[in-house]
């Protein structure tokens, strides 16, 4: 498994969905196996950063008024499908909370 290559499409893949939600995009590849994904709307800062030598995937959501700060998921992915489930889950979770923020 390829973290970084998995975050990167995942990312491609729904870019026009964070767009449509009036979010600001970054994708950034550090080029040395971590890479990281930034959205932030008027409502939440999310970053979502992967590494290829841990497999490890990290998901940072902050309620931008509150400053509140959550972490769904933190850690190693044992599989592509585990990696790639939690990034669903983010998606699951950001379009319910556009719909609510709408």
């Amino acid at each position: 498994m390829n973290p970084v290559a998995v975050l990167y499409s995942w990312f491609q893949k729904n870019r026009d969905l964070f767009v449509a939600g009036d979010a600001e995009l970054e994708f950034w590849d550090s080029c040395h196996g971590s890479a990281r994904v930034r959205l932030e709307t008027p409502v939440y800062l999310a970053e979502l950063c992967a590494w290829d030598h841990e497999k490890c995937l990290d998901i940072q959501v902050i309620e931008i008024q509150s400053e509140e700060s959550t972490f769904p998921h933190t850690g190693s992915c044992d599989t592509t499908q585990e990696f790639e489930e939690h990034l669903d889950e983010f998606l699951t979770w950001y379009k319910r909370e556009m719909r609510v923020n709408a």
